[in-house]
């Protein structure tokens, strides 16, 4: 910064003692000036508002020694705040501004708290509002200090941000699941193994629906054919009938009961298997894997052309 950083407490001290000399002076009601007309020295006790100012300064300069930035800050903002905004008081408000945002970015390097250095900013930021008021013409030259110090402060927030999304991006990447390919492999085996038994069971069940249907229509078939055989002649038609409906019946049987025991067993081993299998490459999906990706291109020549050899997995 262009401005001292304040880095030691010694040049910390006189610059707001010289910033704080005139002030009082200044300050001084006609008492003091005639006391040093007649060759006393004025006392700064003399303006009581300057004089607790400059008390509480001293007491935040001895907390930041102490590296209690906290009651520095603390101490120092009440200084800041006592002191009147005027033309005669711009170098102690601005030492005094100096000095809090010094002592927040000193306290952010002891628990990296960012918020020390967020204060610091919305505090330079508040100060830009009074610069009119205390500096006039030198008003320009003064907010560029001020906007260089936050500048600064930007710059370290920055550098927070940017620490923790790194931070963060590592620790996302640590917690991230491996993915057990010998685990998947004998997950996906397990998974065609119940969907291959479900649909063959299933299969069967279908079968033994069709041979249910084929016994309803054969005993049915055979029912009103003997019905229309009522003379003596025709007993052995009405025999065949009868034995045809005997074998539909059977069908309808064995129908009935293939296709309650293999639907009941091959259905739900479809849809358990299906929808595992659907999971894992879901899985799979979300580890990254399985994902189109063109691993190479390359010209093709043909007969009558040309065009482009696209290697990859989709």
């Amino acid at each position: 910064m262009t401005r001292s950083p304040l880095n030691s407490m010694i040049s910390l001290g006189v610059a707001v003692a010289l910033a704080l000399a005139p002030t009082l002076s200044h300050a001084a009601p006609p008492a003091a000036d005639a006391a040093e007309a007649q060759g006393e020295d004025p006392s700064p006790e003399a303006d009581p508002v300057m004089s607790e100012a400059k008390r509480l300064f001293d007491a935040g300069v001895a907390r930041y020694t102490a590296a209690d930035y906290e009651a520095a800050v603390d101490l120092w903002l009440e200084a800041y705040a006592m002191v009147p905004p005027a033309f005669e008081n711009r170098l102690i408000k601005a030492e005094l501004i100096y000095n809090v945002a010094r002592a927040q970015q000193k306290w952010f390097e002891i628990d990296r708290d960012v918020k020390h250095l967020r204060q610091s900013r919305e505090i330079l930021d508040r100060y830009l509002g009074e610069i009119d008021e205390l500096y006039g013409d030198q008003a320009p030259l003064e907010r560029e200090k001020i906007q260089e110090q936050i500048d600064e402060v930007d710059e370290q927030i920055g550098e927070w941000e940017a620490e923790q999304a790194r931070r963060e991006a590592e620790l996302a990447e640590r917690m991230r699941p491996t993915f057990d390919e010998e685990a998947d492999a004998r997950e996906e085996k397990r998974n065609k193994a119940m969907i291959g038994a479900g649909a063959g069971l299933t299969a069967l069940g279908v079968g033994g629906v069709g041979m249910l249907v084929t016994g309803i229509v054969f005993a049915g078939a055979a029912q009103d054919s003997s019905g229309g055989l009522p003379l003596e002649a025709d007993i052995p038609a009405r025999e065949a009938a009868i034995t045809r409906g005997e074998a539909g019946n059977a069908l309808m049987v064995i129908g009935s009961l293939a296709a309650g025991v293999f639907l009941a067993a091959g259905v739900p081993l479809l849809a358990v298997g299906g929808s595992a299998e659907k999971k894992r490459k879901q899985r799979r999906a979300d580890a990254g894997l399985d994902q189109a990706r063109v691993d190479a291109i390359a010209p093709l020549w043909v007969r009558g052309g040309a065009g482009l050899a696209i290697g990859g997995r989709f």
